[in-house]
């Protein structure tokens, strides 16, 4: 048997029984290519093509409503999740605004102490005056009453706010999130008015620590806060009296700022944020902290009586009388 009839022929056939010659076996084999590349992509030309100016505005409505859906929801997931940053900005700063309530309320108490405490050192100066520096009074003390800041008793000295919400907000552009009138009323809050009050409080700390250099010249060097004032010359009095009355002078300009904040902080948390509600809670917190000097005197008469009766009770080397 030769070769040729010996080998099997391998000619692949049609469906139809006919012979594939080369240049179709290509084709073929090209078609499975090209079928497998097309099932990677999603959009495609619909069915049995466009025949119509019908079918073709169909098929462009089609897409054109799946792009408008598509962008619909794509906004939509971006405003909620706006929308939660928003809400959550909001509730941090109202938060912050309750802490400034509290500082502040505990912030009045303590700047009337201060001022009182500073009226009775200049009338002791102008007693020591009026006796020609004859007058043998010991040292007024400062004391703060205790009172409550955010939940917890203190007996410091009045001091600064909170604006960390604030200032990572504003630095993070998050402001942007907040509707125009509230984010004004908060921009008019923290820009304005807190920093106006931290300026005052700075002014008020550099007095009181040019009055207290002053009268530690006259203090012992065991009690450098305590100066005695028999050691001071008419004039030096007369200096130091002016050195206290410009402490009071800034300390009385700081509780005004503090409570230009405190009235509008409390709107800021009762949610009013025009001009009118902000000037109502102006009004109240003018009413609620205002300078009560009538108490002021009174309470530093009721010291001196105390002073003046232990005073009277201990002879000169500070011992009770008849021991």
């Amino acid at each position: 048997m030769s070769d040729a009839e010996g080998s099997e022929d391998v000619t692949p056939v049609t469906a139809e029984g006919s012979a594939v010659n080369g240049s179709e076996q290509i084709d073929l084999a090209h078609g499975s290519d090209t079928h497998e590349e097309s099932t990677m992509i999603d959009v495609h030309a619909p069915h049995g093509g466009l025949h119509t100016w019908r079918d073709f505005w169909i098929h462009l409505g089609t897409i054109t409503l799946g792009l408008l859906i598509a962008i619909s929801l794509e906004q939509a997931v971006e405003y909620f999740h706006h929308l939660h940053q928003r809400h959550d900005l909001e509730a941090s700063l109202l938060a912050e605004c309750q802490i400034t309530k509290s500082r502040a309320e505990a912030n009045f108490s303590g700047y009337d102490d201060l001022m009182k405490w500073l009226l009775g050192l200049h009338r002791d100066i102008g007693t020591m005056l009026a006796t020609g520096g004859k007058a043998d009074l010991p040292y007024r003390k400062l004391s703060y009453r205790p009172r409550l800041q955010e939940g917890v008793l203190t007996t410091g000295s009045p001091g600064s706010l909170i604006t960390s919400v604030w200032d990572t907000a504003n630095a993070d552009g998050r402001l942007a999130l907040l509707p125009d009138d509230e984010a004004h009323a908060y921009s008019l809050l923290y820009h304005v008015q807190i920093a106006h009050y931290e300026e005052l409080i700075s002014q008020a700390r550099n007095a009181s620590t040019r009055q207290a250099a002053f009268a530690a010249r006259f203090a012992d060097i065991a009690t450098p806060t305590a100066p005695v004032l028999k050691r001071m010359s008419a004039a030096e009095l007369k200096e130091y009296d002016a050195l206290v009355m410009q402490t009071f002078a800034v300390v009385r300009s700081a509780k005004g700022g503090l409570r230009l904040v405190y009235g509008h902080n409390n709107a800021m948390i009762l949610g009013q944020y025009d001009a009118a509600s902000r000037q109502r809670t102006y009004d109240a917190a003018q009413a609620a902290a205002a300078d009560n000097f009538s108490s002021m005197a009174r309470e530093i008469d009721a010291e001196d009586a105390a002073r003046d009766k232990a005073v009277a009770g201990t002879g000169t080397n500070g011992r009770a009388k008849g021991q």
